[in-house]
């Protein structure tokens, strides 16, 4: 997967902590992001949800909905404009590669493309989540990983520096009966507070 330095929550050298409460300032590592009506296709063929509230934009951590361009600045200073497109809940791999998910769980994947329009040679994306009971979404369970991708969402062949706008097809292991309520971004090092995060529905 050419998305370099997903981190898995809960993986003390992959990931640092999201809470609940980071869901709307951002939560650094992992944040997810799904709730009722977020493109719950059966198929896994999710649909953008626009949101009501304006982009954000700016220096500091800026938040949206599903389907809202946000711009903030990456770690390095550059703009960056990010917009998550579509939540696909549940998430069909690619490939029947992977090891399986525990059971009583379900891949929830998220499309996001990424512009970063300064220098991004050594910079990249990093995705957490959080669930709909406010616990991190990891991106890896009992060995399972998307690393082909999922149903419905061709992400950018290549490494992320490679292309300046990129698209990410990241997925999520979410246990069944639960969604993901946000989904968090940073780009270049990872640090504290996600730079942009996007609330679902």
């Amino acid at each position: 997967m050419s998305v370099r330095r997903f981190l898995a929550a809960g993986a003390v050298s992959l990931a640092v902590a999201a809470c609940g409460g980071a869901a709307a300032t951002g939560g650094a590592g992992q944040s997810a992001g799904g709730g009722a009506g977020s493109s719950l296709s059966p198929s896994g063929t999710g649909t953008a949800i626009q949101s009501q509230a304006p982009a954000g934009s700016g220096a500091g951590p800026v938040t949206g909905h599903v389907g809202d361009k946000l711009t903030f600045a990456s770690s390095s200073g550059a703009a960056v404009d990010a917009t998550l497109v579509k939540v696909f809940d549940p998430a069909t791999p690619n490939a029947d590669s992977e090891a399986p998910l525990p059971s009583a769980s379900h891949w929830v994947g998220v499309e996001v493309t990424v512009d970063n329009h300064g220098d991004y040679e050594n910079e990249s994306s990093n995705f957490d989540a959080v669930t709909s009971t406010g616990s991190p979404a990891s991106l890896t369970a009992g060995g399972a990983v998307l690393g082909d991708g999922f149903t419905g969402c061709t992400q950018t062949a290549g490494d992320e520096q490679d292309s300046a706008i990129y698209t990410h097809c990241v997925a999520f292991v979410v246990p069944d009966g639960q969604t993901l309520a946000s989904v968090g971004l940073q780009v270049g090092l990872v640090g504290p507070t996600d730079e942009a995060t996007w609330t679902l529905p």
